[in-house]
């Protein structure tokens, strides 16, 4: 897509994307959910639906925090390579020059920081701790797991993702810094960028913000919360609470031109594919990296028990996004996927989605945006730039095939364009006003629907 990219188009993907959220967390039953997208370092979309606890009924907010779970490898790699731009750190030293414990397990083995950063160690992935009620193993217990078996393959043979490797990656950050992770964080990340909201421990003002995680269950069944856990020996691969907010903000601090974390070598390589597995996403140091309908994304998923969140940004575009849930499910990756294919969607029908004949103003054409349901199914009507547009919110991909409707007259009558073969090209669109003006019903086809609250 082109790299020119504009503030409105992005708050148009962000209306659309605000809507698509809200539909597919009530068809899946989502706890709830919080997401945002900025554009240049500026929060243009920051939205929430559902409840951050169940039992409360304590709504889900844009800044409600979550446990972001392996998001925080992000935050240990750039620590990591904190400690190299000051000379601290080598990535091509084996691992047991800073941590001289492993020497007997892993003295003989060449494995490198880098081997850590990149998965490609071959060390074990969780030992014996099982992510699941129990209390997470402490460092006593992990490193008893990895002196018992360290590795399941040679450094370098392959991609195996390893908790274990940004565990140990943790404790050379603590070796070298002379704090504890958490400190390092704080030192490192939190206190350069202002964040308010995010941390390694459960201390009582992140406690109170924090949603209430609920375990992956069958349609029919109940919710069951989470425990709220320390991640312990895990802090630095997945310890990391956070909201919607700081987690944009440290994003652009990712962009090219932003020193408030590390130089632009180090961001570079950072977010270059390092490691090419067979399929997306690839890795760098810290970050996954994929594609979405030809954006690249650099980010990261995280689950805990609970919880699945995901984050991406794409610094040639300036912009960043972050959807959280607390439960085990695939909304926060969908979500995150479908913000990035609707702001290129956006960006491509723009020129297209100029000014409609007939009088109609982007003001008066806001009135018939919202979701519409009948017997059969819903419909999104959407507005980009100057246009309105049928979006298929039952589609991930929910603009891929999204119709222009073109306006018949000054009024409430449309036509349909641009569709695919099956849809009704050519056949008329019209909408109901209610007494304040807005859309109350649209007429598609022969079917009447009904325009309802997400």
């Amino acid at each position: 897509m082109p790299v020119k990219l504009t503030k409105r188009q992005v708050a148009d993907a962000g209306a659309i994307v605000r809507d698509w959220i809200g539909y597919r967390a009530v068809m899946n039953e989502v706890p709830g959910v919080s997401f945002g997208i900025s554009y240049d370092g500026e929060a243009v979309l920051l939205g929430s639906w559902g409840c951050a606890d169940l039992g409360t009924k304590r709504p889900a907010e844009p800044d409600t925090g979550y446990r972001v779970a392996s998001i925080t490898k992000t935050v240990t790699a750039t620590l990591a390579l904190q400690l190299v731009e000051r000379g601290k750190l080598r990535l091509d030293e084996p691992i047991t020059r800073y941590l001289a414990w492993l020497k007997p397990s892993l003295g003989r083995s060449g494995v490198t920081v880098r081997h850590l950063l990149t998965h490609s160690s071959g060390l074990i992935r969780d030992g014996s701790c099982e992510w699941g009620d129990q209390e997470f193993l402490d460092r006593d217990a992990l490193r008893r797991d990895v002196s018992a078996q360290a590795s399941v393959a040679e450094p370098s043979v392959g991609f195996n993702y390893s908790n274990v490797a940004y565990a140990l990656l943790g404790e050379i950050v603590e070796e070298l810094s002379g704090r504890s992770f958490g400190s390092a964080v704080n030192r490192g990340v939190v206190r350069p960028l202002g964040l308010v909201a995010t941390g390694t421990r459960l201390t009582p003002r992140l406690r109170s913000s924090l949603a209430t995680g609920y375990h992956h269950r069958r349609p029919g069944e109940p919710y069951r919360a989470a425990p709220v856990s320390e991640a312990r020996a895990f802090e630095p691969a997945a310890g990391l609470i956070s909201n919607v907010p700081d987690l944009l903000e440290y994003q652009q601090a990712h962009f090219p031109g932003d020193a408030r974390l590390l130089g632009e070598l180090s961001k570079r390589e950072m977010q270059r594919v390092q490691w090419q597995r067979g399929e997306e996403p690839h890795h760098g140091y810290g970050w996954m990296i994929w594609g979405v309908d030809g954006i690249t994304v650099r980010g990261h998923a995280g689950g805990y028990p609970g919880f699945v969140t995901r984050i991406g940004f794409a610094p040639d575009l300036r912009v960043a996004a972050a959807v959280l849930t607390n439960t085990i499910g695939p909304l926060a990756e969908l979500g995150l996927n479908a913000i990035f294919h609707t702001v290129g969607r956006v960006n491509a029908l723009w020129d297209d989605a100029g000014a409609p004949p007939h009088g109609h103003s982007r003001t008066s054409l806001g009135r018939f945006a919202g979701q519409y349901r009948n017997d059969f199914g819903e419909q999104l009507v959407v507005r980009v730039n100057q246009s309105l547009y049928l979006a298929n919110p039952d589609d991930d991909r929910p603009m891929r095939l999204a119709a222009r409707l073109s306006p018949l007259d000054d009024g409430t009558r449309f036509v349909i364009c641009d569709n695919e073969d099956y849809g009704q090209r050519g056949g008329e669109i019209s909408f109901d006003l209610g007494p304040a003006g807005q859309a109350t019903v649209l007429h598609y086809g022969a079917q009447a629907m009904p325009c309802v609250e997400v």
